[in-house]
């Protein structure tokens, strides 16, 4: 009898082995044969669920970012208002070793989109869906009047992006500075500010 494969469970057991590579080796060392070799498979077993690295990267940054977008969701179950955006921001921001993981990923996916037109519109389009998401709970605190600040949503948006990359890089270069209750403190200071 053959041996039953849970396609979907092994395209994901791939993509985490790519995210360790990348995270102990960087993202220039995660080759097709790291990337199998960490996973324990052949080579051959990766063609069958990705054309190339490429495709890897895209399905491994894309999986990255549902998964903050899942944990969000179910952090903020019955939460509204400006403390949904804080568990939001909490989750984006890497504050263990699962979430700084995901930075590290998405940090190593900025160098190659910056000379990749293809993995660059792959990491806006995650941006933008994110922009949609933080614009509904930004709308929220504003119609519960929790919300006060002057810049418009689209202001925000941006300041709440630049706060997730700029304390993801700090948080991955320099883990000993920029610890998680600083970069709590950091989220809050924000919150503070746009907030009555």
């Amino acid at each position: 009898m053959p041996k039953i494969v849970d396609h979907d469970q092994r395209r994901r057991e791939i993509l985490q082995a790519t995210w360790r590579v990348i995270a102990n080796q960087g993202i220039d060392a995660a080759t097709i044969r790291e990337i199998a070799r960490e996973a324990g498979f052949s080579n051959g077993v990766l063609s069958h669920y990705f054309t190339n690295k490429e495709e890897i990267l895209i399905s491994a940054h894309r999986l990255a970012f549902q998964q903050v977008y899942d944990r969000a969701s179910k952090a903020n179950e019955g939460i509204v208002g400006i403390e949904a955006v804080r568990r939001a921001l909490y989750e984006a921001l890497p504050l263990d070793a699962e979430r700084r993981i995901e930075a590290i990923l998405d940090v190593s996916f900025w160098s190659q989109a910056l000379v990749n037109d293809r993995l660059n519109a792959v990491r806006r389009d995650s941006i933008m869906g994110g922009r949609e998401w933080w614009k509904a709970m930004l709308l929220d605190g504003r119609a519960r009047n929790e919300i006060v600040a002057s810049l418009s949503d689209d202001v925000l948006c941006d300041e709440i992006q630049a706060l997730i990359d700029g304390i993801s890089v700090q948080a991955v270069m320099y883990p000993d500075d920029m610890i998680p209750s600083r970069q709590k403190a950091m989220a809050d200071a924000f919150l503070s500010r746009i907030t009555a």
